[in-house]
């Protein structure tokens, strides 16, 4: 019986009820009084009332129709009635009904209602605020009904045309590790046709091709499917009994209810969760077959597809990898590696440098790695407790101190991470080793280089290995001179010199900033350049790397003064020096320079100058040059 058949009938029962009392009262000597038959009248009234507003609340319509304010004692016409159906249909008592006169009743009526909503103050006046709350709950009601009629909706799309099932495909897709969850390993590309359909359930085989185990269900723990990444299904493999056939590991999942509209595609994803401690993992190998599909067209006609169409009964294989083979970890080399660099320090200041980056690496594992400890070594031409006062490690925003250590020429540094860091599968993180360096008056200069050693991680297992990156050699100084790599630049060409010889030419302009002092360097460029004879050293190599000193020449300038035979820089400036090398060798190939050394001294007397050597090579010399000899 619909709603409005229920309503109607309740009310022909009042009605009579109504007209029962009357007759009563006309033909019975021994009536009741006025008075009491008046009050079962409203009592009959007041039922009839509720079921009105019942009906209303359930159609949508009357409970909640627009009521203009103010009402109060002695308001009539159709906005009191809808008040009163109103009350009524929200749970209070009037017991007139709706009589569409606002009196004693419906004024307690309202009074209760707006206490229990939290409307002041509650004396029973409808006025703007009152009307605003009953408003604003009438919406809300609207609301949820909207929700509910869009959920109905979805839940009884209905299907249209005369659909068939088009496409089937079936793709492979990873291998899962022993305690791995939903990892897919299977893709079902579904197709529909002439219509839509509704795929009702689908029917799978799972069966051992290698390794030792043979039962799914000491395998896999579920086996589930999934749309869009949301889980429709899920078989319970661990249970042997839910298997349509034991013997050959056929189970399936039924009341899919997964609507495929007309030429849409698609993609079922299959997934496995993999219990503990497979035999013969690594090497377990298993079928996954697509045996049958049973879906439903727009009638509600059933079809059951296994086979031929589309790839139907077709298998993919996989393989049950050893728990933590997918791990991919190591340590390699970074971009932000400094290159070899000449670090002034000042004396009794201590200064933290960045001295060596490398990068912890997952690029291609499937987990992420925990760090757990890692392993560096320092290497030093004087004992580095002479100039370090202590190392660090930084790794994405993250310092590390190193373990105690002894500051020798070789000093081992151990820094416990304990699973502070973690890189992500498919990631990688930098770290940056950094030297606290300090130096005294006795101080003169050093070198430092690091490199790794081994590393303590952990992804699904233990990953423990030795893995060597070696960073660049740097120069550490309180005083003398700079000659940084991003100051110098090249120029190279060739020329005729008149008697058919070509004739090559190779400029190297470096700047070179004084430290701690005023520093002279002799005009003069040589390929023995040493302490007694000063100046600056360069070499000019073959193709093989040979050093050529035959035909060659070189001139050595300045931006900026001279002084008897000597370039002088002032402390804290930095001049532009050109070395200009002509090679004219005795045979046709192909040619370089290096600028190599740089000689120093704080006066301009011979014998006693400092050289720097400058490293790496790579970032001091020119481009091959052909010339013919």
């Amino acid at each position: 019986m619909t709603i409005a058949k229920e309503f109607a009938a309740k009310l022909s029962v009042a009605i009579v009820a109504v007209a029962m009392v009357f007759s009563a009262f006309a033909s019975s000597a021994s009536a009741q009084t006025a008075e009491e038959l008046q009050a079962m009248i409203n009592d009959l009234l007041a039922q009839i009332a509720k079921l009105e507003a019942s009906t209303d609340l359930s159609a949508g319509t009357g409970s909640c129709v627009s009521i203009m304010a103010p009402l109060t004692i002695g308001s009539t016409g159709a906005d009191v009635t809808a008040l009163q159906n109103r009350l009524i249909a929200w749970g209070e008592v009037i017991p007139a009904g709706a009589t569409g006169y606002f009196g004693t009743q419906t004024q307690s009526a309202l009074a209760s209602w707006q206490g229990k909503n939290a409307v002041s103050p509650a004396v029973g006046y409808y006025g703007p605020i009152t009307k605003a709350a009953m408003d604003a709950k009438c919406s809300d009601m609207d609301d949820s009904d909207d929700s509910d009629d869009s959920d109905d909706s979805d839940d009884d799309m209905s299907l249209s045309g005369e659909g068939t099932l088009d496409t089937v495909e079936v793709d492979d897709s990873e291998d899962p590790e022993e305690g791995e969850s939903d990892v897919e390993v299977m893709v079902v590309t579904l197709e529909a046709d002439d219509g839509d359909i509704e795929v009702d359930r689908m029917t799978f085989t799972a069966s051992s091709t290698a390794g030792s185990e043979t039962d799914p269900w000491d395998v896999f723990e579920t086996i589930s499917l999934w749309v869009d990444g949301d889980m429709i299904a899920e078989f319970d493999a661990e249970d042997e009994d839910e298997y349509l056939d034991e013997d050959t590991g056929e189970f399936r999942f039924n009341d899919l209810e997964l609507i495929l509209e007309e030429g849409e595609e698609v993609e079922v994803s299959v997934a496995v969760s993999v219990q503990n401690g497979v035999d013969d993992a690594g090497t377990a190998a298993w079928d996954l077959t697509l045996d049958e599909i049973r879906y439903f067209d727009a009638d509600g006609v059933a079809t059951d597809e296994d086979g031929p169409l589309g790839e139907i009964g077709d298998a993919i294989n996989f393989t049950i990898e050893t728990e933590g083979e997918g791990d991919d970890f190591d340590l390699s080399s970074s971009s932000e590696d400094p290159d070899a660099m000449t670090i002034a320090v000042e004396e009794d200041e201590e200064e933290a440098v960045g001295i060596f980056a490398f990068s912890l690496d997952a690029d291609g594992s499937d987990d992420d790695i925990e760090v757990n400890e890692l392993t560096l070594e320092v290497t030093t031409n004087i004992d580095a407790d002479d100039f370090v006062n202590d190392f660090y490690l930084e790794i994405d925003g993250e310092e590390f101190d190193a373990e105690s250590y002894t500051g020798g020429t070789t000093t081992t540094l151990v820094f416990d991470i304990d699973g502070d860091i973690t890189v992500d599968a498919d990631d990688e993180l930098t770290a940056m080793l950094y030297a606290e360096i300090e130096v005294d008056e006795n101080f003169n200069t050093a070198t430092i280089q690091a490199a790794t050693v081994s590393y303590e991680a952990e992804g699904a297992d233990d990953i423990d290995a030795n893995d060597t990156v070696t960073g660049e050699e740097h120069t550490v100084i309180s005083t003398g001179i700079v000659v940084p790599q991003e100051g110098v630049s090249f120029d190279t060409s060739t020329s005729n010199d008149g008697n058919g010889n070509v004739i090559g030419t190779f400029d190297i302009e470096f700047e070179v900033t004084a430290f701690e002092g005023d520093f002279y360097i002799r005009d003069l460029a040589s390929t023995t350049a040493n302490a007694t004879t000063e100046g600056v050293e360069f070499a000019v190599l073959d193709s093989q790397g040979n050093e050529v000193t035959t035909g060659v020449t070189a001139v050595l300038s300045t931006d900026g003064d001279e002084e008897n035979g000597f370039f002088y820089v002032e402390e804290g400036e930095t001049d532009t020096l050109t070395l200009s090398v002509t090679v004219d060798p005795s045979a046709t190939g192909q040619f370089r320079v290096v600028l190599e050394e740089v000689w120093y001294d704080e006066d301009k007397t011979l014998g006693s100058a400092d050289g720097r050597t400058l490293t790496p090579a790579s970032d001091y010399r020119t481009g091959y040059v052909t010339i013919q000899g």
